[in-house]
């Protein structure tokens, strides 16, 4: 029986597949008590709370001896889209534990998982820095990026794995194929890698998706949970929002969100919620989306997210005269602010893509840690946000596998950032099988 060593495991999601494949999981840590104890009630026992760059995890290490399998999420948040990008985040290093474990207990394979713009970021100097050093210590590497909506998981999440095989050994990695049609969400461009040569399963959208099955949907994940119900484990929200987020609740349909910095019929403006965000009139609705619509051309200036605009030139645009007293009035209002006799929207960043409504008959975006705030997602046809057994149902994990309660009472908010950070289980158990075909060659 192959031994699996996990490492970054967070609530098991990566290692969830080759324990359903007769994996034996030997060791696992995270730092997260939270996540130590979800795994050990969901996953195994043979769990630890550890800090990889501690005295305990380097001792654990040497007393393993040897494994053929090791796993691995390294943390991402200095690369995540998600949030701020730091090339100094020390998070970004402790990739360097797990290649220290590595070539310690010397397995045949090794898969980490991240982000990613992993790959994007920083003009990929991280990257090659990881694969260097994996290099280094005698493995080959190689990484796709995969979509989870092409392996039968209804969300697009698009994350980097890499597979290390020891260099000692001749045989070949196959990654596993996608299984559901290659979509691609609106307006993503196609990833083309030039730093290693290396195809990316992007291609595989260029490609007829014969034989293929359909892609999964919100629907087809979560039609029978629209109500919210306690008998059901994790089927809850939090709760916790303003009473005037049920006047945005009820502004924004399926495929729209709350944005005044683009000029699209997936928009709702702020303006338009007058309860919230304040009452204007007839003659300042007009300004502002004139200004909306127009603020991003190239022929105002060269700032991605937008250009002031001048009061004559918006006088031309709009087609009203006098709009002085109007402008005014929208910037005491909060709506406009002015910079250099220019007015542009005030606040459009804050306001770029909030409240969220995915479409009930499409693969849900991405899911984030942030799930349980309404303010980031709405469910497409509750006025609230998804459920945590929505988003582990999205992500792929069964109904009996319980993220709250436990030793150490996992909360619901924390319940939400572990299903947030992990692999969603179908992949994992797609990288399971594949690693068995590899080590049956050995």
């Amino acid at each position: 029986m192959a031994r699996v060593v996990s490492l970054f495991s967070g609530c098991g999601g990566l290692d969830s597949g080759f324990k359903d494949l007769g994996f034996e999981l030997i060791y696992a840590c995270d730092f997260d008590p939270a996540a130590v104890d979800c795994y050990s009630r969901n996953i195994d026992q043979n769990v630890f709370l550890r800090d990889v760059t501690s005295y305990d995890f380097q001792k654990d290490i040497l007393s393993l001896g040897h494994c053929d399998v090791i796993l691995g999420g390294f943390p991402c948040q200095g690369f995540s889209k998600a949030g701020p990008k730091s090339e100094n985040d020390t998070r970004n290093l402790l990739y360097i534990e797990m290649c220290k474990a590595i070539k310690t207990l010397r397995p045949a394979i090794f898969i980490a998982e991240n982000v990613d713009g992993i790959s994007q970021n920083f003009k990929g100097a991280y990257l090659k820095r990881i694969l260097s050093d994996f290099q280094e210590i005698g493995y080959r590497v190689e990484y796709r990026i995969l979509d989870a909506v092409w392996f039968g998981v209804a969300q697009h999440r698009r994350r980097t794995f890499f597979v290390g095989i020891n260099e000692e050994l001749e045989f070949s990695f196959h990654f596993p194929s996608p299984t559901h049609e290659a979509k691609s969400r609106n307006g993503e461009f196609r990833l083309f890698d030039n730093l290693s040569g290396q195809l990316s399963l992007w291609d595989y959208q260029n490609k007829l998706n014969a034989g293929l099955q359909q892609i999964l949907t919100i629907e087809n994940a979560i039609f029978d949970l629209v109500e919210l119900d306690n008998t059901l484990p994790d089927h809850r929200v939090t709760n916790r929002w303003s009473k005037e987020y049920e006047f945005i609740f009820k502004t924004i349909r399926q495929g729209q969100k709350l944005c005044n910095v683009r000029h699209a019929n997936t928009s709702v403006y702020t303006w338009q919620i007058p309860e919230v965000f304040g009452q204007v009139t007839e003659r300042e609705r007009i300004i502002l989306e004139t200004i909306a619509k127009h603020r991003r051309h190239k022929k105002y200036g060269n700032i991605p997210n937008g250009n002031p605009i001048s009061s004559g030139e918006i006088e031309i645009l709009s087609k009203l005269t006098a709009i002085d007293l109007d402008l005014k009035s929208l910037i005491t209002k909060g709506y406009l602010k002015q910079k250099d006799e220019k007015f542009d929207l005030k606040g459009a960043m804050f306001c770029s893509g909030l409240f969220k409504r995915p479409c009930w008959n499409e693969p849900s975006p991405t899911v984030l840690t942030n799930f349980h705030n309404p303010r980031y997602f709405l469910h497409p046809l509750q006025n609230r946000p998804f459920s945590l057994r929505e988003c582990a149902r999205l992500q792929g994990f069964p109904d009996n596998f319980v993220f709250t309660g436990g030793k150490s009472q996992v909360d619901l908010v924390s319940g939400y950032r572990l299903v947030g950070n992990a692999v969603p289980p179908p992949i994992s158990r797609l990288f399971a099988r594949a690693t068995l075909d590899y080590l049956s060659m050995l």
